[in-house]
């Protein structure tokens, strides 16, 4: 897939939402940016996944679905 866009006020790069869903990017994901090659390089990197209290019960933040065994890693994770 390939999209063309243009560079915004203070050298600002918009991720197109069509790129972003297929990429599961959302706000406050990280991109790691490299030259390489006279091309520019963008490669997502794993979100920190944080455990918060909403309405008094735990939600994982900051993370891509996630499967049961993940979920537990996150919760054990958590505790210590």
């Amino acid at each position: 897939m390939s999209i063309t866009i243009t560079l915004g006020k203070s050298g600002r790069l918009v991720v197109p939402k069509q790129l972003r869903d297929r990429l599961g990017l959302h706000e406050g994901s990280r991109l790691r940016l490299e030259v390489l090659g006279g091309k520019l390089e963008a490669t997502p990197e794993a979100d920190d996944l944080r455990i918060e209290l909403k309405n008094g019960l735990p939600v994982i933040q900051g993370a891509p679905p996630l499967n049961q065994e993940s979920i537990l890693d996150a919760i054990k994770a958590d505790r210590k």
